[in-house]
């Protein structure tokens, strides 16, 4: 049975015989005790210079360019969560098991969907070590979605197991899809050889402005050592 209500200055709760529901001003009171998280690796410094080099010759056309610090590959994509501290705790284990490897950038070029692009990404053959990484921090950090979700608000109570495969990938741009048509190269397929050694994976935090996310790390994760 859910609990209704006529005036809740907080979040309603209920006696225990059934879920929470949550109204609008109930998630925007959840909402402002959450923070927006996400795993990822971060880009090295060489690979960041090699990026910001490439960036500079496409610098007519008119996207938002991401910063050399704020570069990453994404292997967990945000949620919103208010215990930070349990998240640490249940990730530290993942990479005990997976070495260091290599990944290889081939092409740059516009994504996810040519056709309806909305950023230009570097792309390259996704590395079995680094799905085998994905994979055990799911795995940790396992749980159902929060029961007040519902389509088009943020993901609460933990990442959601994606259905789609895994795509290496790092983000150089965003903008607008609408925008796309006014753009001057309507088709992008730069080759490059970028590559970066990872050695360890990071707990981000996104901080959303005006200008575009800013990216915070919260905390780093040492891979297996190698023998």
């Amino acid at each position: 049975m859910l609990t209704r209500r006529t005036e809740c200055d907080g979040v309603c709760t209920t006696d225990g015989a059934g879920p929470v529901l949550f109204y609008k001003s109930d998630f925007r009171a959840k909402m402002s005790l959450m923070r927006r998280i996400f795993l990822a690796i971060h880009a090295s410094s060489a690979l960041q210079a090699e990026a910001i080099a490439w960036q500079a010759n496409y610098e007519r056309l008119p996207v938002r360019w991401l910063k050399g610090h704020n570069l990453h590959l994404t292997l967990i994509p945000p949620w919103y969560e208010s215990d930070i501290e349990k998240v640490k705790s249940k990730i530290e284990k993942a990479g005990n098991t997976v070495r260091p490897f290599a990944i290889r950038f081939e092409r740059v070029t516009y994504g996810p969907n040519p056709r309806s692009p909305r950023l230009i990404w570097a792309e390259g053959r996704t590395p079995r070590e680094m799905e085998d990484l994905k994979s055990k921090i799911e795995n940790l950090l396992r749980q159902q979605p929060a029961a007040s979700q519902e389509r088009g608000e943020p993901r609460l109570g933990g990442p959601r197991r994606e259905n789609r495969p895994f795509r290496l990938h790092l983000t150089l741009a965003r903008f607008h899809p609408e925008d796309f048509s006014q753009f001057p190269l309507k088709h992008l397929d730069s080759p490059v050889d970028w590559r970066n050694e990872v050695k360890s994976f990071v707990l981000m935090e996104s901080h959303l402005a005006p200008g575009g996310a800013e990216y915070e790390i919260l905390e780093t994760y040492s891979l297996k050592p190698g023998t």
